[in-house]
């Protein structure tokens, strides 16, 4: 039998099975609201620029009052795209989502290309799944995340890389860094490294000249941003001089609080079935180590790019308190995953590379329903685990307003409380984040309720559960304050 035609059919098979996938979740999150941090950055700044018909770039800032306010540091693009795309399609949640399906073909066909670049034909099916049905990425596609884009944008430019390919690098630069802050770290990585493969490749030593020819594609982008910021600054001066959020961004008050930070880094980097993954790449770096083997220009650029973006959030949890989440971690996840994978084809037998992939994509699937402990906060914004949240909400929500609630007198944790329009599009009622005067409260476990509040809301003689809905791993209950009564 030909063997290039049983190889054309793995590749249609891989290929369609991976769209089936995103197609489907797309029509099971059509007209789900906004999520977590998409409530903030994508509905609330999308809703400034709709309602103001773009007139102004800047985005109130924080403490200003208005119920739409911004962290300047995120550049606009998410929230001018969204907002562009109601007036031309419609005020609809199903926007956001067929939007980023476009993203997702997108990504699916640059990743194919670059699966080419790196791998052998019979394991290239499986590396695809691998990565595109990691939770993380799975997740942030099913609630339309800019984090989404950020993942796409950095793919094209990776491959821009490997590929020599100018026009199309200037291309994923300028949504890798003008989607948030984040992808401009990713960006300037991206260049150290490009300049650091560029020398191996050819052995060559870093010169200026090259450094100049190889930053033209970084240019554009460059110019744009350096402009938005010193406009911003002219405008409102530092990011954090008004912000309540600036707290993420102070030195930790003691070793204690690094320690915790440290840890939080560590479970966010390992969690929703990563562990497989870097067990095995602490083993191949021992291997190193131990046999001083000699290593690829491939490895040991892909290496530098994943050791410089990891440091650079690992100096993060050690001088602020920044609350990480699994989705900033998604570029470096991806490159020691193709590390990983990548010495797992070279050195082992085919049998046992196709058990250890197949191995490796099981253990990525669990990681949907990894859920920890009430008290233990979880980034539910990265597994499909939260899924029953969207139902769970409409029935909570249509009981407040069946048993004809006072929203004025109601409270809620992350998610549920402020504006429902920002979630929803709809002009339906707003609910208060303020736990100490209010006669009910919307918990749930999708909130991260501090811990505190949490003891506070199990004692009976406080606080009464009032109604309860729970789905799957996600639950949502109404309590009724009892000294009120």
């Amino acid at each position: 039998m030909n063997t290039k035609l049983i190889n054309s059919k793995d590749k249609t098979f891989f290929l369609l099975f991976i769209l089936l996938v995103y197609i489907l979740i797309t029509l099971i999150s059509l007209n789900q609201g906004y999520f977590w941090d998409n409530i903030q950055q994508v509905s609330k700044e999308a809703h400034w620029f709709y309602q103001n018909n773009f007139r102004s770039l800047l985005t109130p800032m924080q403490n200003s009052g208005s119920e739409i306010e911004a962290t300047g540091y995120h550049p606009p693009l998410m929230g001018l795209m969204t907002a562009f795309l109601w007036k031309i399609f419609g005020y609809n949640l199903w926007v956001s989502h067929v939007f980023i399906l476009f993203w997702a073909l997108i990504l699916i066909y640059n990743l194919w290309k670059l699966i080419n670049l790196l791998f052998p034909e019979r394991f290239r099916g499986l590396v695809l799944l691998i990565v595109l049905l990691e939770p993380t990425v799975l997740t942030q596609f099913s609630i339309a995340s800019p984090d989404f884009i950020l993942f796409t944008a950095f793919i094209i430019s990776f491959r821009s890389v490997l590929e020599k390919k100018s026009i199309l690098l200037s291309i994923g630069i300028f949504f890798l860094c003008c989607i948030n802050m984040r992808g401009i770290f990713v960006g300037s990585v991206l260049f150290i490294y490009q300049n650091y493969f560029i020398c191996q490749e050819k052995h060559l030593k870093f010169k200026i000249r090259s450094i100049l020819k190889i930053i033209l594609p970084y240019l554009p982008t460059l110019i744009l941003l350096s402009a938005y910021f010193v406009y911003y600054f002219y405008e409102h001066g530092w990011f954090f001089a008004n912000a309540t959020s600036s707290d993420h961004y102070s030195i930790p008050t003691g070793p204690g609080r690094i320690i915790r930070h440290l840890a939080e880094f560590g479970l966010r980097s390992i969690e929703n079935g990563r562990i497989l993954i870097w067990f095995l790449g602490f083993y191949f770096t021992f291997t190193f180590i131990r046999t001083k083997s000699k290593l690829s220009i491939h490895t040991k650029s892909f290496g530098l790019f994943f050791l410089i973006l990891s440091c650079l959030y690992l100096l993060f949890a050690l001088i602020t308190q920044m609350p990480f989440s699994a989705r900033y971690f998604m570029p470096q996840f991806f490159l020691l995953t193709i590390l990983v994978l990548s010495e797992v084809i070279t050195l082992f037998q085919i049998q046992k590379i196709r058990l250890i992939l197949a191995l490796i994509l099981i253990f990525e699937l669990t990681g949907n329903f990894w859920i920890y402990p009430e008290k233990i906060a979880k980034s539910w914004d990265c597994t499909l685990a939260h899924l029953p949240y969207y139902d769970l909400r409409k029935d909570c929500f249509n009981y407040i307003d069946q048993q004809k609630l006072d929203y004025k007198e109601i409270s809620a944790g992350f998610c549920l409380y402020g504006d429902r329009k920002f979630v929803e599009l709809k002009n339906t009622g707003k609910i208060i984040g303020d736990t100490h005067n209010c006669h009910y409260f919307i918990y749930s476990n999708i909130s991260n309720v501090e811990d505190g509040f949490i003891t506070e809301l199990m004692n009976k003689k406080l606080w009464c559960p009032m109604k309860k809905f729970e789905k799957g791993y996600v639950l949502i209950t109404i309590y009724e304050k009892i000294l009120n009564k």
